[in-house]
Formats: C-alpha cells, structure tokens, sequence
C-alpha cells in the first residue's frame, strides 16, 4: 500500500477525531475502564479539538491518506510541558501517533514517523505506556530509547508510561 502524509487541516478535525475514537483505546493498558477511555475521548479528542491543534503554530498535527481517505495522523509538539527528565526537556514531543487497526503492519505507522522525523531538527521524545509492548518495539526500531518514566492519566485510571528519546534528530 502506498501511503501519502500532509499537514492537517482544519476541515480534517471530523475524521481525525474519528480516528482517534478507534485507535485511542489500543495505547492503553488492557485493564483501563471503557468508561475513563470514552471519557477521555470526550473530553479531548473531538473534531474541534483538531481542527484547533491544526492551527496551532508550536504543533504540527499530520495526516496518513490512503488515498483520499484519512487511516492515521501524527501530532507534534515543538514546546512541551517538561517531564523532569534529563535530555528529554526542552525537545520536540511526538504526542500522537495513532493508525486505524486495518492498517496496521501495512507501513502507515512508518510512513508516519518518517515524515514527523524528517520534520524536526534534533532530538525527539514520545511517551508510550509501559505495557504496550507493540509500540515500545516500533519506536525502539526507529531510534528511540528509554530514558525515564512519567504518568498518564485518562480520568480517574493512572497509567505508567516510558519516556522515549531519540537523540539524532
């Protein structure tokens, strides 16, 4: 499959949020309650919520097309909250990187990441819960390593996630 990637758009927000509400869930540890993971959606991953972080200068949200059709998208912060963590404050955040579950395998997450790594200069962290073991062995493929640990909270359920850096932008 070949996949294209551009920056969001505002008029993307609808079928990034739909995204989000399919994919949101596999990020998370498996005992999380569906309540606090809908919540959450709710509360932080609706169609405004993208059309806003596609107009924010410090972000860079993008978009995995298949076609003309939206399977995946990617966020990055440029000025992240800092986590306390040496070498991973101060730098870029991948925030999201999220693709539907058909396309998984298929070189959409890759595409990704490939895109969001040509479009930082230095070095990049991401957070990604400790048990998602998927994901921890993706990033580690793509240059990432642990460098300490942080908490995520999705409503009440707090989760304990790896912080990943890589160093060579």
């Amino acid at each position: 499959m070949q996949f294209s990637i551009r920056r969001a758009m505002p008029a993307d927000g609808p079928a990034i949020s739909q995204v989000a509400a399919q994919t949101f869930a596999l990020a998370c540890p498996a005992n999380t309650p569906a309540s606090e993971i809908h919540a959450y959606i709710q509360e932080h991953l609706k169609p405004a919520d993208f059309e806003r972080l596609s107009q924010e200068p410090d972000k860079r949200l993008s978009v995995a097309l298949l076609g003309d059709t939206i399977v995946g998208y990617s966020l990055v912060s440029h000025d992240p909250e800092p986590l306390g963590i040496a070498g991973a404050d101060g730098v870029a955040e991948l925030t999201k990187c999220y693709v539907l579950p058909d396309y998984h395998g298929t070189g959409a997450s890759q595409s990704l990441v490939a895109d969001v790594l040509g479009g930082v200069a230095g070095p990049l962290r991401l957070t990604v819960n400790d048990t998602n073991s998927r994901a921890i062995a993706f990033y580690t493929r793509n240059g990432f390593a642990i460098v300490g640990e942080t908490t995520f909270q999705c409503g009440a359920d707090v989760h304990r996630d790896w912080v990943m850096l890589r160093a060579n932008g």
